[in-house]
């Protein structure tokens, strides 16, 4: 369900602009990587939903996707990577860095991967 609310909350992005400022917009590669982002989160939910187990590897590689766009980001923007561990890192507000921090945790756990080992296919 996760994967969903953040694919819904990651097209409000995309439609009216990031709000991740500080360091710059990303231009046409931050929206590439929104889209991107979209994508992976609707086909990792699906497959996950549907016991896939390369939906499960998809929706994986999608909880990392907002901690690799701020870092291309930086990059991006000419500025410092170890400058700038606050943004990458804390971003936004506090309660979207804890659902994003929570899907990592939620797909990394023991037991959603004993789970997936087990049943998906």
């Amino acid at each position: 369900m996760l994967l969903y609310l953040d694919a819904f909350w990651l097209v409000l992005a995309v439609m009216f602009g990031s709000r991740e400022t500080e360091i710059g917009s990303g231009g046409l590669i931050g929206s590439l990587l929104g889209l991107a982002g979209i994508a992976a989160y609707v086909y990792g939910a699906y497959g996950i939903a549907n016991s896939e187990k390369r939906g499960y590897q998809v929706a994986i590689f999608a909880s990392f996707l907002p901690l690799i766009r701020r870092v291309v980001l930086v990059v991006l923007a000419g500025a410092s990577i170890f400058g700038n561990l606050g943004f990458i890192f804390l971003a936004g507000n506090v309660l979207n860095v804890m659902f994003e921090y929570a899907l990592i945790g939620l797909l990394l756990h023991p037991m959603s991967r004993n789970h997936e080992k087990a049943y998906f296919s």
